[in-house]
């Protein structure tokens, strides 16, 4: 069977979105390493959210390439009746991996919350936000065996008095209730950010780097509106944008959960890339002295003498005092005169 264009537009997203997350948490690590501190909780937290991340993609890219994402489901039963299994099989554990994989976000964002903001109150608020994730990740897991009896009937249709009660209602709260959560973790920090004693430009900046989770929410919310119009009568074509938003959400997430670690391994790159484009001038200019000379139609090669003194290229300045000359080296400088820099002709 062709790969569908579901299948296709998947995969895509999944490459994209979890290569972002992984060089997030590389970067993070890094950051770590720079500044001499040992892991904590947090970071342990977001570790887990990669693994359970990286299983609810592999998932996905399955559920494309060999379970019929993104095709019609008479189309599927007609060709192949076990790949329609196959897809209905894969459905569990990506349903397990997208929700503990968005829960380990949340945790890490919420004691990282902790650890910038002290205090008894909003340390609370977080202890108390990280109940309703682990409570809804629970919830999941019994939606996931409970609403079908036998459990079985999740993924076998042919199982005699098998029967599935209120999916789509089911689906949809948790839905909902996930991207309240979201929500609140986002809002959470925003009045300590904004109580900071910093100029506003750094206030919004700040604000910026935490609301990579106000696109997750975005996300959240499509996924809601996916679930709204769902149609399970034709569940592997219907489910291409679900699985589009079940792959952005947790990858994300693990950006946006890394972001605010991450500035000590930006400000190494930003030096390391300065430095090499500083070198690169000085580097062109001694390369100039092996270039050919040409006049009309002769031309005529110039190689630098190897002298036992070393030459230095120096760049112009004003005075020429301004730099001492060791005795075991050469100045070489070139000057154009206008005016010296008091605007009189040198003499």
């Amino acid at each position: 069977m062709a790969l569908s264009l579901g299948a296709v537009q998947v995969a895509v997203v999944s490459f994209i979105a979890y290569t972002l997350s992984v060089v997030a948490l590389g970067l993070r690590f890094w950051s770590r390493a720079l500044q001499n501190l040992n892991l904590r909780l947090p970071d342990y937290m977001i570790i887990l959210a990669l693994v359970n991340a990286s299983g609810a993609v592999a998932v996905f890219l399955a559920a494309g390439f060999a379970a019929g994402l993104g095709v019609h489901e008479d189309e599927l039963l007609a060709a192949n009746p076990e790949i329609f299994r196959l897809h209905l099989k894969l459905f569990v554990p990506a349903q397990l991996l997208w929700a503990a994989a968005n829960t380990c976000n949340k945790i890490s964002i919420l004691f990282l919350y902790t650890n910038l903001f002290p205090g008894r109150f909003f340390t609370r608020i977080c202890h108390f936000v990280i109940g309703i994730s682990i409570a809804y990740f629970i919830s999941v897991l019994l939606e996931t065996f409970l609403l079908c009896t036998p459990a079985a009937y999740n993924w076998d249709k042919s199982i005699v008095g098998g029967v599935c009660h209120n999916q789509n209602l089911a689906y949809l709260l948790a839905g909902i209730t996930n991207l309240i959560i979201d929500t609140v973790v986002v809002a959470l920090p925003m009045p300590k950010l904004f109580g900071l004693q910093m100029n506003l430009a750094k206030k919004i900046s700040i604000a910026g780097m935490f609301s990579l989770g106000a696109f997750i929410c975005v996300v959240s919310l499509l996924r809601v509106l996916w679930l709204v119009n769902w149609d399970l009568n034709d569940l592997t074509y219907t489910v291409t944008p679900g699985a589009i938003y079940s792959v952005l959400e947790p990858t994300l997430g693990i950006v946006n959960a890394c972001l605010p670690t991450i500035k000590p391994a930006m400000k190494r790159m930003i030096t390391c890339l300065d430095k090499r484009s500083r070198a690169r001038p000085s580097e062109s200019a001694t390369s100039d002295w092996k270039k050919p000379y040409t006049t009309g139609s002769a031309a005529h090669t110039f190689q630098p003498l190897h002298d036992d003194i070393p030459l230095t290229l120096i760049r112009g300045a004003c005075s020429q005092n301004s730099m001492p000359v060791p005795d075991d080296q050469i100045f070489v400088t070139t000057e154009l005169y206008m005016g010296d820099c008091d605007g009189k002709l040198p003499t």
